[in-house]
């Protein structure tokens, strides 16, 4: 660089120079404040928006998915064992069924079977123990006639329910049964606290059959009813109905007998596919 040699172009020359050097730490200050600030920046923006989220369990889903969706618990007073015989009607077809339900200490079996012309046409079993909302069934399996036996697991540990030939999966809430433990379910709940079950009261159940299906089941009590058993005998029940919430769901409509513990003296089922209901009642 050419420098004057006289001494006001040394004085303008030096002045110069601290001009360019003040601008020069001006701004390497300036870059090196926005440098922090950049670099702050850049290591937690990419955290936030890069960091994968955290996998869930397969239990840890069916439990927040079985969370929104779970219905009320209720107390329950288990039925005694008993066995009870039916009269069964399908339209013209009549004939007799019959259910066991048997408690032995912290387990229980329960089977239900339907004959006609001394065929079976039906048979039901479920199997499993019980817990802070009642009957807590483990294996649940339907057999019809013509068709393959089919199950559904109540897999407690993994709080999952499974399917035979099915890749359906439900999550296993607190109170879920399956297509006859809710019988005696039913029951115990409303065994356990009469008064409240009053016209217009309601139960709900998560409900799963065998073949990938599960719901939730309302029962709405209509109130106590004077029914006529087999024989001519009567007597007062209370009657709890199940709407359906879909094409071909399942309609209940079902009568506890308080003199047996409130387990069903007459049932009667449909599904709306072809008009006619599977009944049931009670043979004394």
């Amino acid at each position: 660089m050419f420098t004057p040699a006289t001494p006001d172009g040394r004085r303008r020359a030096c002045a110069a120079r601290a001009h360019v050097l003040g601008l020069a730490f001006w701004a390497v200050a300036v870059l090196a404040a926005h440098g922090v600030l950049l670099a702050g920046w850049t290591a937690v923006v990419p955290r936030v928006q890069s960091e994968p989220p955290r996998a869930l369990t397969v239990r840890q889903l069916a439990a927040a998915a079985g969370a929104a969706a779970a219905p009320p618990t209720y107390r329950t007073r288990i039925p005694p064992s008993a066995v009870l015989r039916y009269d069964l009607r399908r339209g013209a077809l009549g004939g007799e069924g019959e259910l066991r339900w048997q408690r032995d200490g912290d387990r229980y079996e329960m089977q239900l079977q339907g004959t006609v012309f001394g065929l079976t046409l039906l048979w039901q079993t479920s199997r499993g123990g019980f817990d802070a909302a009642g009957i807590a069934p483990e294996r649940f399996l339907d057999r019809r006639r013509g068709r393959e036996q089919r199950a559904a697991s109540f897999q407690r540990e993994r709080g999952l329910i499974t399917y035979s030939g099915d890749e359906a999966q439900h999550p296993l809430v607190p109170g879920a049964q399956d297509r006859l433990s809710w019988m005696a379910q039913l029951a115990a709940i409303v065994e356990a606290d009469p008064p409240r079950w009053r016209p217009g009261a309601q139960v709900e159940m998560a409900v799963s059959g065998s073949r990938g299906d599960s719901d939730v089941w309302t029962f709405t009590v209509t109130g106590l009813e004077t029914i006529a058993l087999v024989g001519g005998r009567t007597l007062e029940a209370l009657a709890l109905k199940r709407e359906p919430r879909k094409p071909f769901d399942t309609a209940v409509e079902v009568w506890l007998d308080p003199g047996r513990h409130h387990l069903p003296v007459r049932m009667r089922l449909s599904n709306g596919r072809d008009g006619e209901a599977l009944q049931f009642v009670l043979i004394p």
